[in-house]
């Protein structure tokens, strides 16, 4: 203080106001930036979830193509439903095979669900396999 005087100049500070519509902008941004981040978290959760899933259902469906080597592996129809461990987490499988135009050909669609919530799927996957 002295050497303001000294100086001839008057030192200032920030005002209450000034601190306060500061501190305002501050809040409005961080609000922003962390509700961003919020949803980058829970698009790369549910991007990592349908990846998983999506795995899952084309593993079924290949092993539905891999079983086909003869008549007697040949899928039958109706809905089979399991359980499958992937990625520490349980996922249920419903698989479907249903008969098409073609008697020598099945439709198998492969629907897959999170363990804990079975109403919506996650993945579904169709593919036709033929006995040739």
């Amino acid at each position: 203080m002295a050497i303001a005087m000294l100086i001839g100049r008057k030192i200032k500070g920030f005002t209450l106001v000034e601190i306060m519509i500061a501190m305002a902008i501050f809040a409005i941004v961080s609000t922003t930036v962390l509700k961003n981040a919020t949803q980058s978290i829970s698009q790369s959760r549910m991007l990592k979830e349908r990846l998983i899933a999506q795995w899952i259902a084309e593993n079924e469906l290949q092993e539905y193509r891999m079983l086909l080597r003869g008549e007697e592996h040949f899928p039958s129809i109706g809905v089979d439903r399991s359980s499958v461990t992937m990625a520490d987490r349980e996922w249920r499988v419903e698989v479907d095979v249903s008969n098409t135009e073609n008697e020598l050909m099945r439709r198998i669609e492969v629907v897959v669900f999170d363990d804990a919530d079975l109403d919506v799927p996650i993945a579904q996957l169709t593919g036709f396999l033929g006995r040739y």
